[in-house]
């Protein structure tokens, strides 16, 4: 087979006739033009193969071997008879003015699917950022037109269009991003679930403890079961002991003090995770304060809460959890007792609920991924468009 033959197809160019290959350590530089072929006319239709002239154009094209790739293309001008107009030959590869090729395009789109900046993806490839920036102004993610059965709800901070605060919901059965809304204010989400027709569809409403989604759920979603993630409820009882803990710790000698604020991770695992030596450690601890050792039973208690298998043994747990911290007195869970006197029918509808906010804290995570990369994003509709990219 002719070289032509075999460059030809790794370029995939068809009638491709090559003139000149050359190779530096950056580029690899291939000449090439087009064999001669009979063109229609775009102004009147006429057949014509009468060149008119040859131009050259240089066009970036996806790496090789880690070496950018630049065709030199000598690209022919056809004149028809008919109309006397001029009119370039076709050339698939290329959109027209411009000078990289579609399939570069669509790797740095590809690209951007990772949780890489704009700017990195433009030096791999190199080309510019505003040629990317251009692109992915090009990729349109139009609002969704059905809700799903499971929706899930959260908010990150993104600082993007001046407000502070984003919005993202999610499909947890299907674990895909359904949209993200440009602020988590109560009139914005509103609006944007306003004209969904299928609200009454939505089965199941997965959010964090807030009264802004509570009422946002009660309003749309009438046949809906509200649902609070029981992982993000476990902080209450952390942070309650761990101020124990602190209070504890202020009426002690300094190297005492140090031992403590060294041991707080023994304090918050649960007990029969901890190893011998460790649950010999706690014993030493939890003798040094009658408070510290029933805010410490307390957590362990919830903690079962926490594992129950359905919602009757979750109930039966969670009030043996409340009676016993309502007779400690422990000032640190008042706000504990607070939450769950506000919040403890959507918290047991969790263990009748086999979804959760897993995926959309993940799907955070990502977010803070992308924004750290790209330092930020000022234009909400990039941002966006990044996310959503991220679950394609």
């Amino acid at each position: 087979m002719p070289n032509n033959d075999f460059i030809s197809n790794i370029l995939e160019i068809k009638d491709l006739i090559i003139t000149n290959v050359e190779s530096t350590p950056e580029n690899i530089c291939i000449s090439f033009k087009l064999e001669r072929r009979d063109h229609i006319c775009p102004n009147c239709g006429a057949i014509t193969n009468k060149v008119h002239d040859y131009r050259k154009s240089i066009i970036k094209d996806t790496p090789i071997l880690g070496k950018n790739v630049l065709l030199f293309y000598s690209k022919r001008r056809y004149h028809c008879d008919c109309c006397g107009k001029h009119f370039l030959e076709n050339f698939t590869l290329l959109p027209k003015h411009c000078r990289i090729t579609n399939r570069l395009n669509f790797l740095a789109i590809n690209m951007l699917n990772q949780t890489l900046n704009v700017s990195s993806v433009a030096r791999y490839l190199g080309i510019s950022s505003s040629s990317i920036f251009r692109r992915l102004n090009d990729v349109k993610f139009p609002k969704p037109s059905i809700l799903p059965h499971v929706l899930s709800i959260d908010e990150f901070k993104g600082n993007a269009n001046g407000e502070k605060f984003q919005a993202i919901l999610t499909d947890p059965k299907n674990h895909k991003i359904f949209d993200i809304l440009p602020s988590r204010t109560q009139y914005k989400l509103k609006d944007y679930l306003l004209n969904f027709k299928n609200r009454k569809d939505v089965r199941y409403f997965i959010m964090d403890i807030n009264y802004v989604y509570r009422e946002i759920a009660e309003t749309f979603f009438p046949n809906a079961t509200i649902v609070i993630d029981r992982f993000h409820v476990v902080r209450y009882v952390t942070w309650a002991l761990e101020n124990v803990r602190k209070r504890i710790q202020k009426e002690m000698l300094p190297f005492k003090r140090k031992y403590f604020k060294r041991s707080r991770r023994i304090l918050l695992s649960h007990y029969h995770k901890l190893s011998a030596e460790n649950k010999q450690a706690l014993e030493v601890m939890l003798t040094q304060s009658n408070d510290l050792a029933i805010a410490y039973h307390l957590k362990e208690l919830f903690y079962d809460f926490m594992d129950s298998p359905d919602r009757n043994v979750a109930y039966k747990r969670l009030r043996k959890f409340i009676l016993a911290t309502q007779a400690s007195e422990l000032k640190e869970f008042n706000a504990t007792l607070t939450m769950l006197a506000n919040w403890s029918k959507y918290i047991l509808n969790a263990f009748d609920c086999p979804y959760s906010n897993g995926f959309t804290e993940g799907t955070n995570n990502k977010i803070k991924v992308i924004k750290r990369n790209a330092y930020g994003f000022r234009n909400f509709e990039n941002f966006r468009n990044r996310i959503l990219m991220t679950s394609i």
